[in-house]
This record gives C-alpha cells, structure tokens and sequence, in this order.
C-alpha cells in the first residue's frame, strides 16, 4: 500500500516527470496528476468546516508550488 501520494498540477508535467523519476522503484511513494475538473477562472470557496478547510489548504499548495505530497497513515 502507498504512504505517501504526491499529486501533481496537471499544468507542471516537468514536475511530474521529474517525481516519477526521483520515485522510480519506491513501492511506498504514488505520484498522479491532478485529474480534478473546476470551471476556468474558479476559485476554491472559503470554508469553515474543518475537513473542507484542511482540502482548501491542499488546494491552495498545489496552486502554489505546483505539487502536495499526503501522507497516509
């Protein structure tokens, strides 16, 4: 099972190529593209609730840096 997934924005190939290189051979370790589908222009809505607050923050990293890695436990 995977311990750690590390998804990519769809738009920074050059990242995901270069994580499933660093990654080759790791059994623990699953890098994927972001596949989530939003409306151009859309921005995450605010949220108080603290599960959707902890998504946003994802969201807003992988808007950032262009990756988030998630652990699992």
């Amino acid at each position: 099972m995977h311990r750690v997934i590390v998804v990519v924005a769809r738009d920074r190939l050059d990242l995901f190529g270069y994580f499933e290189n660093i990654f080759a051979g790791m059994p623990d370790i699953k890098v994927l593209l972001d596949r989530r589908l939003a409306p151009p222009g859309a921005a995450p809505s605010a949220a108080t609730d603290p599960p959707l607050r902890e998504r946003r923050d994802i969201y807003d990293e992988l808007q950032q840096r262009g990756f988030v890695m998630i652990r699992l436990w």
